[in-house]
């Protein structure tokens, strides 16, 4: 199952979260605060920025990205 990581204030995290609602994509979300990036935020998203996502293959940052990674991975 992927993990949306990210607040809610972000419309970068809001355009992920509506790409997955949309989709009909299972994911969970984890509130993560950028103010001081933990080094657990940093493995996954090197910039300290969110969104990002921990679906099984490994952690994914950058909304675009996420966007291209979601329409390749379920396209219907």
């Amino acid at each position: 199952m992927i993990t949306l990581h990210g607040f809610a204030v972000s419309n970068y995290y809001n355009k992920v979260k509506l790409a997955l609602l949309e989709k009909g994509i299972a994911f969970e979300e984890d509130l993560v605060l950028t103010g001081k990036p933990s080094e657990q935020m940093l493995a996954c998203s090197p910039v300290g920025k969110e969104p990002y996502i921990t679906p099984e293959h490994g952690p994914m940052c950058e909304s675009e990205v996420i966007l291209d990674f979601t329409e390749a991975a379920y396209p219907d």
